[in-house]
């Protein structure tokens, strides 16, 4: 039961300051084309500079990285399976261009470091912190090179204008590259440098909640709730998706029992926020992109809880770890 108190106080505090961005915009105290410069702090400058802070720490080392290289693998490797889950989705859907593209990063990229870290933080201490890290450095490579990918070649094909060859960089994509080779070579930041630089980091899950907030203030969320695509996307996401990674994960022998719980409350968190900027700039169905993301947060505060109590259940019944 303190596990469960756990997940919900801590989903309850990031939808707290979602719901402050969503405030500050509605009320008209904030104007709501500050959104677009609050999510190039969040995604150029915050994102990037806690991936480094946090990977080049004398506090990960290589070689816990290296024993958790399984943990990283099933990141990239779950996170690329579902991205062609989104693939098959849109297909049998047959989801129009402007919305086929958004349906590969709600399927595939987890808001692993805004909800995910947090929560297994809560629940595991640095074990868990740690654990949710590698995984997430793992989905993130999927996520922040070939997913981003897709929705640029997306937002060319829809504006007309000529598709560009090869993997699209971004700031994230390119720091990761960098400290990871960095770090495997033994380079750590110094303290003094490290410090600061993760202490700015480390705001990075409250100011992509209040963005979000931001963004939603204006979207019509009611017209998503008569979108019948709404029904498909959120019960998968928030529920049966991280139950069968979950069980999967248990029934491989590979994982820890803190391991199975972390890839479970991952990808049982609601789409990568910071996607949704994405979604807007090239063009795609950004207002169904950002609502689902929405309603996947708000309905995190009892899914969450239900599918971890629902995999650590099962698999402490059945002796699976």
């Amino acid at each position: 039961m303190d596990e469960i108190i756990t997940v919900i106080q801590c989903v309850l505090v990031l939808g707290l300051f979602m719901a402050g961005g969503f405030a500050s915009v509605k009320t008209g105290y904030i104007s709501g084309d500050a959104a677009s410069s609050v999510s190039k702090i969040v995604t150029r400058l915050m994102f990037p500079t806690w991936l480094a802070a946090k990977l080049l720490s004398e506090d990960i080392s290589k070689q816990q990285i290296i024993s958790q290289l399984p943990l990283f693998a099933a990141g990239a490797v779950i996170t690329f399976v579902l991205l062609l889950l989104g693939v098959l989705l849109a297909k049998i859907t047959k989801a129009e261009d402007k919305r086929k593209y958004v349906l590969f990063a709600l399927c595939s990229a987890p808001n692993a470091i805004f909800l995910g870290l947090p929560i297994c933080q809560g629940l595991f201490g640095d074990e868990g912190s740690l654990s949710c890290t590698i995984l997430a450095l793992g989905s993130d490579l999927v996520s922040w090179t070939l997913t981003v990918s897709l929705l640029a070649a997306g937002g060319e094909k829809i504006s007309g204008e000529k598709k560009k060859n090869g993997i699209h960089l971004n700031p994230v994509s390119v720091v990761f590259v960098i400290s990871f080779i960095l770090k495997m070579i033994g380079f750590n930041l110094p303290q003094f440098i490290q410090a600061p630089l993760y202490k700015f980091g480390s705001a990075l899950s409250y100011l992509a909640m209040i963005y979000l907030g931001m963004m939603l203030a204006g979207a019509d969320i009611k017209g998503v709730f008569k979108d019948k695509m709404l029904y498909i996307v959120t019960p998968l996401k928030c529920f049966v998706i991280p139950f069968c990674l979950g069980i999967i994960a248990a029934l491989t022998g590979i994982f820890s029992f803190v391991q199975v719980c972390v890839i479970t409350v991952v990808f049982a968190a609601s789409p990568m926020i910071s996607m949704t900027v994405f979604y807007k700039e090239y063009g795609l169905d950004y207002i169904f992109g950002n609502s689902v993301t929405f309603i996947c947060v708000v309905l995190n505060i009892l899914t969450i809880p239900a599918v971890y109590w629902a995999v650590s259940t099962i698999v402490r019944y059945m002796g699976l770890n």
